[in-house]
């Protein structure tokens, strides 16, 4: 009995790291990159010295230093949303909020559904 939940467990482990979102850059097209496993919601913001911090930590909405990714809207780009359908949860909606290059505050703001437009 041990085993099989140790066995579980392991599967389990790496069915888990194998899902992990990749970004694969192309070597040949320098405007191509893939999303390899993606997520239900994405949101992509620009490198900077701040926003660097949260590729190793996770948001810290309280206390003294408080450090959220809605502390630098003007380094979003783009939030990438894969919904149900209201009417026919079968069905998918993706919703791409693109803010442009200069961020959420000063970008434009662009709605685009690109799976399924639900009726």
């Amino acid at each position: 009995m041990k085993i099989i939940i140790l066995l579980s467990t392991i599967f389990l482990i790496i069915s888990c790291e194998n899902n992990k979102t990749e970004f694969i850059q192309s070597k040949v097209i320098n405007k191509l990159v893939l999303i390899k496993n993606p997520r239900k919601s994405i949101a992509f913001y620009r490198y900077s010295s701040e926003t660097k911090y949260f590729l190793g930590n996770k948001e810290d909405p309280g206390g003294f230093s408080s450090e959220e990714l809605d502390n630098y809207p003007e380094y979003e780009i783009a939030n990438f949303f894969i919904l149900n359908c209201k009417n026919d949860s079968t069905k998918l909606v993706g919703r791409f909020h693109f803010y442009g290059l200069k961020g959420s505050d000063d970008g434009q703001k662009e709605i685009d559904t690109l799976i399924y437009r639900c009726k």
